[in-house]
């Protein structure tokens, strides 16, 4: 059996992530008939499927799971070989590839970004913007050298450095009672008010499972408050700005507050009721080599 290149392993993985053929041809930039041969040739050189093709989407087989394994594990060697081959250039040449979500990138990302481009324009810089569980995956393919997510991670398979502490804010639509109580810029230190004052206010909230939600929840059931739910964001960043233009109050974090791009931001308030700040970090493999340029952009970060 010959030794399987890159374009192999890489067109399995895809295969594997999409359950079909059609979808990973297109994020291979392949036709299709050309994908199916190549997974073909691997399966007769192996003299075992690596795919059920009786299932939608496609399942891998027993062996097709062998496979995936090994695949990845190729994959992160590869990574880590750049990584550690780079470095010796001294920061004259690379790839440096965060993953992050909207509002990170938006929020804590660009200032850092720019000032490293500055510093070190042989690096290309990637941004991958992906959900927490697929932020994850990616950390342990060694497809991203580190990725912005939140504490607790409860796996022992990440190493982290800790970035910054963000609190939670109430964001509310400009009003009259507003104007009246506190004028019409915002007061800093920003004022505090109950997350009961909100019941049967209109009000976005996130969608189930994300983060924010779950404070939310938590306050309702703290405050016994109800709001009216007007609508539900898929990011912090998207309850703000339709909050900013008046649909409802939304919980933010202080992050976004100071340094979103605002046209006419929203009023925000502390919230007198306790709720657990959040911990930002970088977290990377376990395992995995942190490149010099990784290292560099950290050290930016911590700054902000």
């Amino acid at each position: 059996m010959t030794v399987i290149d890159e374009h192999e392993w890489k067109s399995v993985l895809q295969v594997a992530a999409d359950g079909s053929f059609s979808a990973a041809a297109r994020h291979l930039f392949v036709s299709q008939p050309s994908l199916s041969q190549c997974i073909k040739k691997i399966e007769a050189e192996l003299g075992t499927k690596l795919f059920d093709r009786s299932q939608t989407p496609l399942k891998l087989t027993a062996a097709g799971e062998i496979y995936l394994k090994n695949a990845k594990i190729i994959q992160h060697l590869k990574s880590e070989m750049v990584k550690q081959t780079t470095d010796l250039q001294h920061l004259k040449a690379g790839v440096l590839t965060i993953g992050s979500s909207r509002t990170r990138s938006s929020c804590f990302l660009k200032r850092p970004l720019i000032e490293f481009h500055r510093k070190y324009p042989g690096i290309r810089l990637v941004v991958h913007e992906h959900p927490v569980a697929k932020l994850m995956e990616d950390i342990l393919n060694g497809s991203v050298d580190f990725a912005l997510l939140y504490e607790p991670l409860d796996d022992g398979s990440y190493q982290k450095i800790h970035l910054l502490k963000e609190k939670t804010l109430i964001a509310m639509p400009w009003s009259a009672w507003i104007e009246e109580e506190y004028g019409d810029k915002q007061v800093y230190p920003y004022p505090k008010i109950s997350f009961a004052k909100l019941h049967n206010q209109p009000f976005i909230t996130l969608q189930k499972g994300r983060r924010m939600n779950e404070i939310y929840e938590k306050l309702c059931q703290m405050t016994k408050a109800e709001p009216d739910i007007v609508f539900e964001a898929n990011s912090i960043l998207d309850a703000a700005e339709y909050c900013a233009e008046g649909m409802g109050a939304a919980l933010v974090t202080d992050m976004l507050a100071e340094n979103w791009n605002w046209k006419t931001a929203p009023f925000f308030f502390e919230i007198e009721e306790p709720v657990e700040e959040r911990h930002l970090v970088a977290a990377f493999g376990k395992n995995q080599h942190l490149s010099e340029a990784a290292k560099k952009f950290l050290e930016l970060l911590k700054k902000e």
